[in-house]
């Protein structure tokens, strides 16, 4: 017997209407997330992890266009949207953004602004909610909680910032909670508490979350599951083992060669992703990676390719998949002709011969 996803999403579009013409975003983008699990979306900015998330969380300005369903628990998130449902959002699914300045009043006091989140959405008396302020900086591991409430963001670090912010987002109790790039201003060492943070706080009360990052190295072993976006379009999607053991698309490959790793020399050299992520005016229905993919063919820009299955649960978009016959005759007709069809030199970074 299927269990319902807690939330999901089906054929999701955002369309942006400007005055150079509308702008796709978010194209055909599906996912389901289990109650308790944790999903990974990556990808470089541009590539649409931040329009995704503000869209289930109808924070899109007006002049954005949803296609596509979200539903969580049942629920037809767009219909409580048009119905200017007040007691949702914040409550049962709530966000954490990336600077936590631009989340918290100035002028405010701690206190005050977490205090503020328990009364108009559960109702606390005064003190009950300033109890309740002080038990959730006690729960995100802020020290001398009491004296922190009384101060003014300016006064914290962005590390307790941040802490701030996730109490904050958690102080209703939601079913759900997406955290939208939430270490992006810390140094490392703050980044590894932030993260530690929010996978004990999901474990402990049994919430689920969506965690959106450029860095893939950030998912493995926190992520249930990976989707990677590019350009509006979703590249790849697995459990995370899956991707990580064998993934299939190039852009999934070349973003894991972004990563440093601790068993290779001190002087080795990292291996960027040649060109830069399409704008959306770029995207013109072919493989939105085709200018920047070494294992590109001629059918990557006549069409866009679909999703396609290569086991259970494990999808990509590629036609010309890494792992694959298909894939290593493209990367090899391009090593041969020097140039893939896009006429990206097929001479690695940094080699003498690179022109």
């Amino acid at each position: 017997m299927s269990v319902e996803p807690l939330l999901s999403v089906r054929d999701l579009g955002v369309t942006f209407r400007t005055d150079d013409g509308p702008v796709r975003a978010v194209d055909g983008v599906s996912f389901d997330l289990a109650e308790g699990r944790t999903l990974g979306i990556v990808g470089e900015s541009g590539s649409g992890k931040s329009v995704t998330a503000k869209a289930i969380m109808n924070l899109l300005p007006s002049y954005a266009e949803v296609a596509g369903t979200i539903t969580f628990a049942g629920r037809d998130v767009q219909a409580l949207a048009a119905a200017r449902e007040r007691h949702f959002w914040g409550v049962e699914l709530t966000m954490v953004f990336q600077d936590p300045m631009t989340s918290l009043n100035p002028v405010k006091r701690i206190g005050e602004q977490i205090a503020e989140c328990l009364r108009v959405h559960l109702g606390r008396s005064h003190r009950a909610a300033s109890a309740g302020a002080l038990e959730l900086l006690e729960q995100v591991g802020i020290p001398d909680p009491a004296k922190r409430l009384r101060q003014y963001p300016h006064e914290l670090s962005g590390g307790l910032r941040q802490r701030v912010v996730i109490a904050m987002a958690l102080a209703c109790g939601p079913r759900l909670l997406i955290a939208d790039e939430p270490t992006t201003a810390l140094d490392v060492t703050v980044q590894k508490h932030i993260l530690d943070l929010l996978d004990d706080l999901r474990r402990d009360r049994d919430m689920s979350m969506v965690l959106i990052t450029h860095d893939l190295g950030v998912v493995r072993g926190r992520a249930d599951e990976v989707m990677v976006l590019y350009g509006g379009r979703t590249m790849e999607q697995a459990d995370t083992a899956t991707l990580f053991d064998r993934m299939r698309h190039p852009y999934t490959e070349a973003l894991l060669e972004t990563i440093p790793r601790i068993d290779t020399p001190s002087h080795t050299r990292l291996v960027p992703i040649p060109g830069r992520p399409p704008t959306h005016t770029e995207l013109r229905g072919t493989c939105p990676f085709a200018p920047r993919c070494r294992s590109c063919t001629d059918a990557c820009l006549r069409e866009a390719p679909p999703l396609i299955e290569h086991g259970q649960g494990h999808f990509s978009a590629c036609f010309a998949p890494v792992g694959t016959t298909e894939g290593a005759a493209a990367r090899a007709d391009n090593q041969a002709a020097g140039t893939t069809p896009t006429g990206l030199s097929m001479v690695p970074f940094g080699s003498s011969k690179e022109s």
